[in-house]
């Protein structure tokens, strides 16, 4: 991707003599990405399918197919193309997930003669992907990510002279961002969404310095600190993901897939499964306000606003 391309080391004593840089790419700088996307879109112009089939994000690549036999073809001419310009697929780090248990139960796929790990989650942009479509994984990942935050920070937080007011800025900005990451295209229960109101409730009260032997309400500790129900902003970043999708062109990756319908699969007895739909249409209903609305930017996004306490 370089050519006569000479760079220097700097440290704490200076900085080396020049030297050329063969292979790689410049880290942290801002052309390399971009060349990187415009060497990709060039070589896999003639295997490349529209979202949802393909999603591509820089080297990291999603295939989707309706089976499995379908899928080791794509995967075959995805290899050729990207080998035949000197670029190699991981083997170890491909990995395939099928949504259904029906028919071809834990066969696997080859790529290149080696066999593919057949898992039933994984982690693509920071978020899970459960075969089952459950988010119990994803919510047990944003809570420990919000926990890891909460403890690097716990000296701020902890600290008895810092003002609760101040606590809770600094909570809604270190940790609740880490919590509420990708969560704006999550399906999640009720139970789910308790989950993560009591995850942030615990950090909450251990900031303030109560526990429940005090017996004080959460209300009070929430208007102390200012701090609403993560569900609650959960239902937010929903609510405006989907108006942004709704400003949208009809032929926009995010309209097309937003309007899939899967079909072929038997459905079981009991409840159907909640569709991230179902909770659009939960939160339009909550608030009393129509998609139409959407339309007008900053009118649906005081409408669809869950503040915190003042």
């Amino acid at each position: 991707m370089y050519r006569n391309v000479f760079t220097r080391v700097r440290s704490s004593v200076g900085e080396t003599e020049g030297f050329e840089v063969r292979v790689g790419l410049h880290q942290g700088s801002a052309l390399s990405p971009f060349i990187f996307n415009i060497v990709m879109d060039v070589i896999i112009e003639e295997v490349r399918e529209t979202v949802p089939w393909n999603i591509l994000y820089a080297d990291d690549i999603v295939l989707c197919a309706e089976s499995r036999e379908d899928l080791e073809v794509k995967l075959e001419r995805w290899r050729q193309v990207l080998e035949d310009r000197g670029m190699r697929i991981s083997r170890s780090k491909t990995e395939y997930m099928c949504t259904t248990t029906e028919g071809d139960d834990r066969e696997s796929i080859q790529l290149g003669g080696e066999q593919i790990r057949r898992v039933d989650k994984f982690k693509y942009l920071g978020s899970f992907v459960n075969a089952g479509g459950s988010m119990e994984e994803e919510v047990k990942h944003r809570v420990q990510a919000g926990w890891n935050n909460w403890r690097t920070a716990s000296g701020v937080l902890c600290d008895k002279r810092v003002p609760l007011r101040l606590k809770g800025k600094f909570h809604k900005t270190v940790v609740r961002t880490a919590m509420l990451y990708g969560t704006e295209t999550a399906s999640m229960r009720k139970a789910e969404q308790k989950k993560m109101d009591v995850a942030e409730m615990r950090m909450l009260r251990w900031m303030s310095g109560v526990t429940r032997v005090d017996r004080i309400r959460n209300d009070y500790i929430r208007g102390s600190t200012k701090v609403v129900e993560v569900s609650k902003k959960v239902q937010e970043g929903r609510l405006r993901w989907y108006g942004h999708l709704l400003r949208r062109d009809e032929d926009h990756a995010g309209r097309h897939t937003m309007g899939v319908e899967v079909q072929g699969r038997r459905k079981k007895r009991g409840r159907p499964r909640k569709r991230w739909k179902d909770c659009v249409r939960g939160g339009l209903h909550e608030k009393g306000i129509d998609e139409a609305e959407a339309q007008d930017r900053n009118r649906w996004k005081r409408l669809i606003r869950n503040g915190d306490p003042i």
